[in-house]
């Protein structure tokens, strides 16, 4: 809960959010413009005429700190924490660049479907996601280690 509102003030605003956002709008426009016409400007991304902006809500924050809560709580030592961390906070990274890019290419290509896909398919997506991850942390580097005296 303390992560969670520490993000919510003006400094994390400023040193996180918006520079996540910023980050996720240059790979989103750096990876669509293989495959079309792409405009950028601050957090606002145009692909192929489909316009967004990344907002804080899209930065892959929230479910990483909800994913790092976990790995926290856990009970594990503090070096599989670590790996917990290591391999997450990446792997979130990476699925929410997945789900901007897709996004553009469905509202370029579809954009009645975009508001559905991102509210709906995405959303659930994000969170089954990270999930997995969490599950693989924990049976890969805490469930796998023989406990002492067995």
């Amino acid at each position: 809960m303390a992560l969670g509102l520490l993000t919510s003030t003006s400094v994390a605003g400023t040193y996180l959010h918006h520079p996540m956002a910023r980050t996720f709008a240059v790979l989103t426009s750096l990876a669509l413009r293989a495959l079309g016409t792409v405009s950028l400007s601050g957090t606002s991304l145009v692909y192929d005429g489909f316009g967004v902006q990344i907002v804080d809500a899209c930065d892959g924050i929230l479910p990483s700190i909800i994913y790092l809560s976990a790995v926290l709580a856990f009970p594990s030592r503090w070096r599989d924490k670590g790996w917990g961390v290591l391999i997450g906070l990446p792997a979130i990274f990476l699925i929410n660049l997945a789900r901007l890019v897709t996004l553009m290419l469905v509202g370029a290509a579809w954009p009645d479907l975009f508001e559905q896909v991102h509210i709906y398919v995405w959303q659930a997506l994000v969170v089954a996601l990270a999930m997995a991850v969490w599950v693989f942390w924990a049976e890969r580097f805490v469930r796998a280690r023989p406990v002492a005296g067995s």
